[in-house]
């Protein structure tokens, strides 16, 4: 059975026991990306429930895949504030993009200090939040949990020239264009022509899923840790 067909079952099985939540299907790269990179993932909708989890994601907290799928993103989150959480996922709706830096409590009961961004897309029509953790350690001062190797790159990153890759590796950490453009002495309309070109060589059909390419394959994740 294919890891998409697993994914879809999932979502029928907790559509099944929570009606409130939309099924999400899609054969394409972005599940491929999603199922088998080692960055945890997530993907949340409008009314910021769980609709999907990787399996890095329930390696890293521990939490079985039927005890999230459904619940309100943020609630293992401690001493949560809920005006500020209030104002980033606005934020979110607003631009399309939000960082952030939480302490949750995993399933062992162990506060990890996580980083994370957070990009909109649409998949199957559908608005969702694409959830990826960037960062994230054991307090008070453990050592990284999330770990990336070169070596586990997917094909498609290596189509990227090393100008696009630069380019989409600022996008995913989000700067906008004009940043990217000054930072790279770029014109804004180079940095667009890049983004497009790194697109469609990796099969992404939006900015966010071009980020969880370069996300899930380590590429700007490696940046942050570096």
């Amino acid at each position: 059975m294919s890891g998409a067909l697993k994914c879809s079952l999932r979502f029928k099985s907790a559509q099944a026991r929570k009606p409130n939540i939309q099924m999400v299907v899609d054969q394409g790269p972005f599940w491929s990306v999603f199922e088998h990179s080692n960055i945890p993932m997530a993907l949340v909708d409008r009314a910021r429930a769980y609709i999907a989890v990787n399996d890095a994601a329930v390696a890293l907290f521990q939490y079985q895949r039927e005890d999230v799928i459904g619940e309100r993103a943020g609630r293992t989150t401690l001493d949560p504030d809920l005006a500020r959480s209030s104002a980033e996922w606005d934020e979110l709706l607003r631009s399309g993009e939000m960082y952030g830096e939480r302490v949750v409590s995993d399933a062992s009961g162990n506060s990890v200090r996580v980083s994370y961004a957070a990009h909109a897309t649409r998949v199957e029509g559908e608005w969702a939040a694409l959830l990826v953790a960037l960062s994230a350690h054991i307090e008070p001062e453990g050592a990284e949990l999330i770990h990336t190797s070169p070596a586990t790159r997917n094909a498609r990153l290596a189509g990227l020239t090393r100008r696009e890759q630069e380019v989409v590796r600022q996008v995913a950490l989000g700067r906008s264009t004009p940043q990217i453009a000054a930072d790279l002495n770029l014109s804004p309309a180079t940095v667009r022509s890049h983004v497009r070109n790194a697109m469609v060589k990796t099969g992404a059909h939006t900015r966010a899923q071009l980020v969880a390419v370069m996300l899930g394959e380590g590429l700007a994740a490696n940046q942050t840790s570096g």
